[in-house]
């Protein structure tokens, strides 16, 4: 089966100022008037993958909007559009959350990646 695989390359996980602006460009048009814990994310996400990376992202940027639908259940009776609440910015409490909710997935896993890429996979020369 191998064969029939063209190539594989090991992509390594992204170093903190990578992740970073990672962080900066997926969350910016999230942000409203504050400016997020850039570096509580870098120093939190250590060891995650971009995907992990998307999905920190995707889940904070969710939080708001599970804070407004709460409160659109608890009033459970028809809420007047004027009184409806905004869906506000992500907090430093989305992010911990997001988090708190999402586990890297390629720490258990990364020496095997690198033993298969030693044994099976392209070597590219720097």
């Amino acid at each position: 089966m191998l064969r029939c695989l063209k190539k594989w390359i090991l992509v390594p996980l992204l170093e903190p100022n990578a992740r970073e602006a990672m962080f900066e460009k997926l969350l910016s048009s999230a942000l409203g008037e504050k400016k997020l814990p850039y570096d509580l994310l870098v120093e939190r996400t250590q060891g995650y993958s971009r995907s992990n990376i998307r999905l920190v992202c995707k889940e904070a940027t969710m939080q708001p909007l599970r804070r407004t639908m709460a409160f659109l259940e608890e009033n459970q009776e028809l809420v007047p559009e004027e009184e409806l609440p905004i869906v506000g910015p992500i907090t430093r409490e989305d992010i911990e959350m997001a988090l708190k909710n999402t586990r890297p997935s390629t720490h258990l896993h990364a020496h095997r990646y690198e033993k298969f890429n030693a044994d099976y996979g392209s070597q590219i020369l720097q």
